[in-house]
């Protein structure tokens, strides 16, 4: 601007000119509009950009069925810790159950070799022999039943993953399972059965048999997951489960299964931890009494071999609790879950 221009410009402004406020009044209607333009350019652009998208969709879907077979892993996890923990304590209790029956064999050889003892000795005896062969009996049975079941489990329609589990599964283990939670109550015995039934029975007795048909119930309608309440106990337990349940996490699984899928392991965890408890308690109660029985069979062998009426009255009453304490701890050998 030229500096008589400049000067004019300013003379009017010292006198208010009209000129000077139309320049001023139309330089800020042309901010507000050109300000207005960017408002709204840029909302658009905001909302072109969160605009769902078909991509951005199924990266929501991914997402979300990573974090499903996420959780899923974790309660598998969490299950297999409960089981492992459940699984000692069971062998534990059978370990203990198979020493108290050698302990009460030794008491029985005892009493019978004592001259003119009491005839309610015989009386106790006898009784406590039942609970004793009984005992054995169940360990026998589980021992035959696992045979069986092994000479079929690989047969047509078995499956490979389930027929495996089953021949896995070692004597020890079947005869733990069946003492704990007792013997089969399928209803026909597995030496019976063949192939698909042979295994799947076999999975359900080494489950709790009644305790899998009445509460465990099926997970996402896998019939190997009814291996629920207690879940696959002695059934190669942590690796069987794992597998079963693990080779359903693939991308065409509903969500709603694998949702289905984590409620059932995790209601079975908590029916693994409680059973696992009432192990331990009746475990406690069998050491107790198996450990007192010992200290009195201890005491009491002074009268090996003797006549019961030469014996002090201390020892012939000694010998009576021992029958007594005797009989209380072979109960205990038939005492289930």
């Amino acid at each position: 601007m030229a500096k008589a221009d400049l000067a004019g410009f300013v003379d009017k402004v010292k006198k208010g000119s009209n000129d000077v406020v139309d320049v001023v009044k139309g330089t800020a209607e042309e901010i507000i509009i050109a300000a207005q333009k960017k408002s709204a350019k840029k909302a658009d652009s905001v909302g072109k950009k969160t605009k769902p998208t078909k991509n951005n969709e199924e990266a929501q879907d991914n997402n979300s069925r990573a974090k499903l077979n996420e959780k899923l892993q974790c309660v598998i996890d969490q299950y297999n810790e409960a089981y492992t923990i459940m699984n000692d304590k069971g062998a534990t209790l059978y370990m203990e159950r198979t020493r108290a029956v050698d302990l009460i064999v030794h008491v029985e050889n005892l009493i019978n070799s004592i001259a003119n003892h009491p005839k309610e000795f015989d009386t106790e005896i006898a009784e406590i022999k039942i609970h004793r062969e009984t005992f054995t009996g169940v360990c026998e049975f589980a021992k035959a039943e696992l045979e069986a079941a092994k000479k079929s489990a690989l047969g047509a329609g078995a499956g490979v993953a389930a027929g495996a589990a089953v021949v896995s599964v070692a004597p020890t283990v079947a005869m733990w399972v069946a003492t704990t939670f007792g013997t089969a109550s399928t209803g026909t015995a597995i030496s019976a059965l063949s192939g698909a039934a042979a295994t799947n029975a076999a999975l359900a007795w080494l489950g709790g048999g009644a305790l899998a048909a009445g509460g465990g119930g099926m997970a996402a309608g896998n019939a190997l997951l009814a291996l629920a309440g207690p879940v696959g106990w002695g059934v190669a337990g942590v690796t069987l489960l794992s597998s079963i349940v693990l080779f359903s996490m693939n991308k065409l699984k509903m969500d709603k299964q694998k949702q289905e899928e984590i409620k059932s392991v995790a209601e079975n965890t908590n029916v693994v931890q409680k059973t696992s408890a009432q192990i331990q308690t009746l475990l406690d109660e069998v050491l107790a009494w198996r450990e007192n029985l010992g200290q009195q069979y201890e005491a009491c062998l002074l009268g090996y071999g003797r006549n019961f009426m030469e014996l002090p009255n201390d020892l012939q009453v000694r010998l009576g609790a021992l029958v007594n304490n005797t009989k209380a701890l072979s109960v205990l050998l038939g005492k289930s879950i």
